[in-house]
């Protein structure tokens, strides 16, 4: 989920920015450990490999609550505009 021209038609409060802040680090997150998976810089045994897969899993449900939350927020910003 990138800016988009929707978000710029949208006005942008403190929680808005706090959460797209949010995501885009756990998006930086997410990409530096799906990296460390797709190109290892030396051979992994399987319970480092195991550990890795777990730990990029609980990023991606991290960010996904993030986009969540930014969607309901949204949501939440567009009907207060009605």
């Amino acid at each position: 989920m990138c800016p988009t021209a929707q978000d710029a038609q949208l006005p942008q409060d403190d929680e808005t920015r706090r959460l797209l802040a949010a995501f885009e680090a756990c998006r930086a997150k997410e990409l530096a450990a799906a990296d460390q998976l797709s190109k290892p810089r030396h051979s992994m045994l399987y319970p480092a490999y195991a550990r890795l897969v777990n730990a990029l899993g609980a990023v991606r449900l991290k960010c996904n609550d993030i986009r969540l939350a930014i969607r309901a927020h949204r949501k939440e910003l567009r009907d207060k505009g009605k």
